[in-house]
């Protein structure tokens, strides 16, 4: 029993929704042809975006100031995003939308996914979500995705790696979200399936850590990791998780 626990965290892709992601020259393919478009083709004839766009003053505000310790990666991502504004008009984050879209119109919400967050809302928990944004894509249209599977309202907090500037498993995505939460590292369980980034990144930071291994799951590439709990669905966190530990 994991008794002394408090809060939830959860990654998103392959733990909570399902991304099928084809072999990488089809993914190649579906990128370019998309990016390609969004460049050549009028602003009219374009598909609508698959999220509302943040103004730039709005994108600003959502991000985390870059500073001497941001990671290389982010502040890259973020002259670059200036770079081809300059030089196209176009902004690099509908870009990545436009790569991205064929991976997020095939995502579908893990069938035990919402049951098992309504069980632990229900018995108390407080309830977050911390996930990794590939390729530079911005974090609203990850935040599209978590509305669009009726996610949003149960978690307090919403951690994306292109808003805070760090991926998993740097620990100071997960310091964030406990910081916003205000719940200790020590009490809060992260759930997600990556070896490295979920789990040791999460245990570096102080969080208990959970593997979630789906049928199908590569075990081998689990093998030197250690979680606190390891489990096949979503629903077996039910029984390690009776209801938070009381204070005082």
């Amino acid at each position: 029993m994991l008794s002394d626990i408090e809060a939830i965290l959860f990654d998103l892709g392959d733990t909570l929704v399902s991304y099928p992601v084809p072999r990488w020259p089809i993914m190649a393919r579906r990128c370019l042809a998309g990016v390609y478009g969004y460049l050549v083709r009028p602003e009219a004839e374009l598909p609508p975006p698959a999220a509302a766009v943040p103004g730039p003053e709005e994108a600003r505000a959502r991000r985390a100031v870059p500073g001497p310790d941001t990671a290389l990666p982010h502040r890259v991502m973020l002259a670059l995003r200036r770079v081809v504004r300059s030089i196209s008009g176009r902004t690099l984050p509908r870009m990545a939308e436009a790569c991205t879209r064929p991976l997020v119109a095939d995502g579908r919400l893990f069938a035990d996914a919402l049951p098992t967050i309504l069980a632990l809302r229900g018995r108390g928990y407080r309830l977050g979500l911390v996930s990794n944004t590939p390729w530079g894509t911005p974090d609203y249209l990850w935040e599209r995705q978590v509305e669009r599977f009726a996610l949003a309202p149960h978690f307090e907090v919403r951690i994306f790696s292109s808003v805070i500037g760090f991926r998993k498993p740097d620990a100071r995505i997960f310091k964030a979200a406990l910081q916003r939460l205000g719940v200790a590292a020590g009490r809060t369980l992260f759930v997600g399936n990556d070896p490295q980034a979920d789990i040791e990144g999460a245990q570096d930071a102080g969080l208990r850590a959970a593997l979630i291994a789906r049928p199908g799951y590569d075990t081998a590439a689990a093998a030197n990791v250690r979680p606190d709990l390891r489990v096949r669905t979503l629903t077996e966190l039910l029984a390690h998780l009776p209801g938070p530990a009381k204070i005082g």
